[in-house]
């Protein structure tokens, strides 16, 4: 009966339950899939966080290539483009941001998450590590590491992002209006997802992140047939992005664009020529 009125009722209650559910991590089995060709090196790193972080690698190359994972995904999912770039002569690391794949449980225990948490936990990683020549991202791991870079913890000569999130904030809204929620409400919501979570929502917008001109060459991949991230969402970042490129596809929708290999090979050539022309 909570969210009858749409939060009338409780509204400080109501707005409370929902921005938690949202913190609440997808447990659908396309965000599990393991896309490894073969197993690379594992290991437990301790960044400093409170949680330690399982990361993978594979290759020996100076140069080192990330795959960041999107919301509720985990580094095996990411896993498709590690052959081809150790083939090319890269080093790539993949890691498990808190309570994703095998990562210990973060500040929101062991099923709920953050924007914020995953970023924190891709710097700490990279600050490790050391920094990317290029970075491959899924999803929601699309505005992470471009927060990232524009904060200034990351430098990258070059990303992909694949099937890259929508603007958060909008999102947020539709959210709370299919729960018959009032605009208070919403605000209110919001107010609480922002507070948890320490960003602001307009922090994940990647198109407004691309008009500062701060960010490095990028190829974007959507498909038309997503799902869960509109199309439109990766052509206003493009329209955006002077240096962005946009490939598009058609009928892979949001997670088996990640095995697709044309997508493969577009990234794989994005990387190492920085070169991207769209097939005729």
């Amino acid at each position: 009966m909570l969210f009858v009125g749409g939060g009338l009722v409780t509204p400080r209650l109501a707005a409370r339950t929902a921005a938690r559910r949202w913190h609440k991590l997808p447990g659908n089995k396309g965000r599990r899939q393991d896309n490894r060709a073969q197993s690379g090196q594992v290991e437990t790193l301790d960044t400093g966080l409170p949680e330690r972080l399982v990361v993978e690698s594979w290759g020996s190359g100076d140069r080192l290539v990330y795959l960041v994972h999107g919301w509720g995904g985990w580094r095996g999912q990411v896993a498709a483009f590690v052959q081809p770039l150790v083939e090319a002569g890269f080093r790539v690391i993949a890691a498990d941001t808190a309570a994703h794949g095998d990562s210990e449980p973060g500040r929101y225990g062991s099923d709920h998450s953050s924007g914020g948490e995953m970023i924190e936990g891709i710097e700490n990683v990279i600050h490790h590590f050391g920094q990317p020549h290029a970075v491959i991202a899924h999803s929601l791991g699309c505005a992470n590491i471009c927060r990232a870079i524009l904060d200034g913890e990351v430098r990258a000569e070059r990303l992909v992002l694949v099937a890259p999130n929508p603007d958060m904030e909008f999102q947020a809204n539709k959210y709370g209006r299919s729960l018959g929620f009032r605009s208070s409400t919403i605000k209110r919501m919001i107010d609480y997802m922002e507070l948890w979570a320490k960003w602001k929502m307009s922090d994940f917008d990647v198109a407004t992140m691309a008009q500062t001109g701060r960010l490095p060459p990028a190829l974007i991949i959507h498909d038309r047939a997503d799902k869960e991230t509109p199309y439109d969402t990766a052509e206003q970042m493009a329209a955006a992005w002077p240096t962005a490129r946009l490939m598009t596809t058609s009928g892979l929708g949001h997670h088996r664009i990640l095995i697709s290999k044309p997508v493969i090979e577009a990234a794989t050539r994005f990387v190492v020529t920085g070169e991207y022309a769209q097939a005729q």
